[in-house]
């Protein structure tokens, strides 16, 4: 559907809300002006999570797909530490 840079695969490994998080995130091959991806395939427990991107109000579900705007958040803040 979307093209993936499977190079450059993050791995993901975050506490939220008493629970923690395994997976991995695989940047988009397109990039935004400031050069980092656009938006990003997150897998979690072996699972399709969903697409995130940083928007003008913050991290959000590419597809609007995840009820849990808070978990978004937190992934996009792990994302972000990345490219900083």
């Amino acid at each position: 559907m979307y093209a993936m840079d499977n190079q450059n695969r993050i791995p993901l490994s975050l506490d939220y809300e008493g629970k923690h998080y395994r997976g991995s995130i695989t940047p988009s091959e397109e990039k935004g002006s400031n050069g980092i991806p656009v938006f990003f395939r997150v897998v979690v427990d072996g699972q399709f999570f969903a697409y995130l991107c940083c928007a003008d109000h913050g991290w959000v579900d590419k597809d609007k797909a995840v009820t849990d705007p808070g978990l978004v958040g937190a992934i996009g803040e792990y994302v972000k530490r990345f490219y900083e």
